[in-house]
């Protein structure tokens, strides 16, 4: 049976229509990088030099010392004085209108953030637009860091959803279609950014994401960022999650001890997997630590895995042989392509996870951070509670309040004093201890005049949980400049029947206001991104008509 001429025309006009089909084009705009998280700021080492090619002119303090460079960013180029005065204050000093004079009032002292680092914050007008700098100066060296506070975001709307989508300078030079440079999609649309390096959502620009069954990628990125268009490619398998709290990939193997092992056997463990080599120096120097942490909590419930990237299997049975390693340990041959180096995105090593009785990911370092990862096995296996009962039936117990907390917070935060509106300021609490805080407030002291906020509450957290607190300033009128600003925690937490504490805890910001070089509206700035579909047809309909061009072509002439 032959289809009807005019249907097949129009299979044959909605395919060739396909063919022209660019797909999704998503609109970008700039946000702070600290509404998203520290993986939203780009970071890039800046060499100084002793003399620039052009020499230039000078106003204001007389330096004990200077080095100089030129900053590009988007095609422009700014000279730069970096010097030490006579007192010791580190001062920075940038052409921003290109006059070959750094006058009076393109420099200034930099502000304490440590005893070992400066910090500036500037604004400079890049590709028509603000673009915010960081400069830190690490006390004592020739370079400073520049970390960029300008990420683009949009949404990506297939299927009638919305996926955020951000796009990340990388390297810090007001280009965002470098190869340095990376994309963050929320491809499990649960409304978090996982940014950090090495999680799921994370991708280089020439990397493809999967969303559900169909893989995307780039097609092409603006230098500006404010657009990127995403096409439909070859599907390929979407990264596991691996962020604290993520449930850990199930894996099986035959070890080199000839026995067969899988994750999922150790439910009712915590698992340590660690990721070492017998040619890597840091992991040798641990591997005595190692054994000292499985002797000391095995037999209270604590399995280890070693993952081993030797390429010489001869090599890495000597090894465990010499150390008398107990635990089971894996080993393909392939080094970091190792089947499980690759699953658990392993970059460097030693690399540690470490993994709940449920099977819940808990911890993970690079490098063997001893007491982190021995506190945080102790929590799990709730040793504390156990020592603190076994001293109390003693009657040994010595209580006295301390900190059962810890707060993470931003070290600072940056704004235009053009904005007004509420700006997020986002911080985490975990509970390191194995007693219960209670009624926690979290409030933000010594704020300066223009800047509200209201006090946040926590009904509880239990031992080993964490959360994430934001607290919404409301900012109006504030002044360029540099505040100070506190984090204040207070809690209750009860040891035993008979006694309670009321703890105070605080972590210190600060919080930076500049003048921004060029102006621009409160609503540009923060307007929401928008994505619009290339051609104005969405792609999945023209995949479809292709397949019915493929049955149309068959029934005409199979």
């Amino acid at each position: 049976m032959k289809m009807p001429f005019c249907v097949g025309v129009f299979l044959l006009s909605v395919s060739f229509l396909a063919l022209g089909v660019e797909g999704v084009t998503v609109s970008l705009s700039p946000v702070p990088a600290h509404e998203l998280g520290p993986w939203a700021a780009g970071k890039a080492v800046f060499r100084l030099y002793p003399s620039l090619e052009r020499p230039l002119k000078r106003q204001g303090p007389e330096p004990a010392m200077s080095l100089f460079g030129v900053l590009k960013l988007g095609g422009d180029e700014y000279p730069l004085m970096f010097a030490v005065l006579t007192d010791n204050t580190p001062y920075l000093a940038v052409d921003l209108d290109g006059d070959g004079v750094l006058s009076a009032t393109e420099g200034r002292r930099g502000s304490p953030v440590s005893e070992e680092e400066w910090l500036w914050h500037l604004s400079f007008t890049v590709h028509g637009r603000p673009y915010e700098l960081s400069i830190v100066w690490p006390a004592g060296r020739g370079f400073l860091f520049l970390i960029g506070q300008t990420p683009m975001k949009g949404e990506l709307k297939l299927d009638g959803k919305a996926y955020t989508i951000v796009l990340v300078d990388a390297d810090v030079n007001g280009n965002y279609n470098d190869e340095a440079d990376f994309y963050v999609v929320d491809v499990d649309g649960d409304g978090v950014l996982h940014g950090d390096e090495g999680e799921h959502e994370v991708f280089s620009l020439e990397e493809p994401f999967t969303i559900g069954e169909t893989s995307f990628r780039l097609a092409e990125v603006s230098p500006d960022g404010s657009t990127v268009r995403v096409v439909p490619t070859e599907y390929v398998p979407p990264k596991v999650p691996l962020y604290i709290g993520a449930e850990a990939p199930d894996f099986s193997f035959e070890s080199l001890q000839g026995e067969e092992i899988s994750l999922s056997q150790y439910r009712g463990k915590v698992v340590l997997l660690d990721f070492w080599a017998s040619w890597c120096l840091p992991c040798v120097v641990a591997m005595p630590k190692m054994k000292s942490l499985y002797e000391a909590y095995h037999d209270e419930g604590l399995e280890i895995i070693g993952i081993n990237l030797d390429l010489s299997r001869e090599q890495a049975l000597d090894f465990v042989q010499h150390f008398e390693l107990p635990w089971p340990q894996y080993w393909d041959g392939k080094g970091y392509d190792s089947e499980l180096a690759v699953l658990f995105r392993v970059k460097a090593i030693p690399m540690l996870y470490l993994i709940d009785q449920q099977g819940i990911i808990r911890g993970k370092w690079l490098g063997l951070a001893e007491e982190e990862v021995k506190s945080t096995i102790e929590e799990l296996l709730g040793l504390d509670l156990e020592e603190g009962n076994r001293e109390k039936e003693q009657g040994e117990a010595v209580i006295s309040p301390r900190p059962i907390l810890s707060l993470r917070v931003s070290p600072r935060l940056s704004l235009s004093a053009t904005y007004t509106g509420e700006v997020p300021l986002n911080l985490k609490l975990r509970n390191t201890s194995s007693y219960e805080a209670k009624d926690l407030k979290v409030s933000l002291e010594r704020v300066p005049e223009g800047v509200s906020v209201e006090t946040v509450t926590v009904e509880s957290l239990k031992p080993g949980e964490s959360t994430d607190v934001t607290l919404s300033l409301s900012v109006q009128d504030l002044e360029p400049g540099e505040y100070p600003l506190t984090v204040g925690v207070t809690y209750n937490y009860c040891p035993n029947e008979e006694t309670c504490f009321k703890i105070d805890q605080d972590a210190s910001l600060l919080l930076v206001v500049s003048a921004p070089a060029g102006s621009t509206s409160n609503k540009a700035a923060s307007g929401m991104p928008e994505a619009s579909a290339g051609k104005g047809i969405p792609w999945i309909i023209f995949a479809g008509a292709g397949v019915l061009l493929v049955l149309l072509l068959f029934v005409l002439f199979g």
